[in-house]
């Protein structure tokens, strides 16, 4: 996949995961899961405008529209049936295409011809991980493992 082709797919899986976000935030009964849903949400956004910009900026110099390969977009983009989703199971999906799509990035970084577009797949690729890492800050909080977000489990203080 050339560096163009690689862009257009970001330009898809960018618009899916906003998407994604979206409708879990609308569904969403709990405020602060709907808080986090809205904030990837507006984060996927600002991915889709940043990969939108190195788009256009290859394409004018190329000159050349590539087709997406929906194939590969089908394999980055991870399936759910929202229709009868828990809060819970929706962050554990939004963990998995989060990973997807920071390995995407990484290898797309990888295989970038130019150091701009090297560099935004590489710092989409740090942001992708955050993002992970807050949907399992989230997920280990409900489930009560790992670090909770709303419960201290251990004492700082000294007796």
């Amino acid at each position: 996949m050339n560096e163009l082709e690689a862009l257009a797919l970001a330009l898809e899986v960018e618009k899916a995961e906003l998407k994604f976000y979206i409708r879990l935030a609308k569904k969403a009964e709990d405020n602060r899961a709907r808080r986090m849903f809205l904030f990837l949400a507006r984060e996927e956004a600002d991915h889709w405008e940043l990969f939108e910009e190195k788009f256009v900026e290859k394409l004018i110099e190329k000159c050349e529209l590539p087709a997406v390969d929906l194939v590969a977009l089908e394999s980055l983009l991870v399936k759910a049936d929202e229709r009868n989703l828990s809060e819970v199971d929706a962050v554990r999906i939004g963990m998995g295409q989060e990973k997807k799509t920071w390995e995407f990035y990484e290898k797309a970084a990888r295989e970038a011809e130019h150091d701009d577009v090297k560099r935004v797949f590489e710092e989409l690729a740090r942001i992708e991980k955050a993002h992970y890492e807050l949907l399992k800050a989230q997920y280990d909080s409900v489930m009560k493992t790992g670090i909770w977000m709303d419960y201290q489990d251990f004492s700082l203080e000294v007796d």
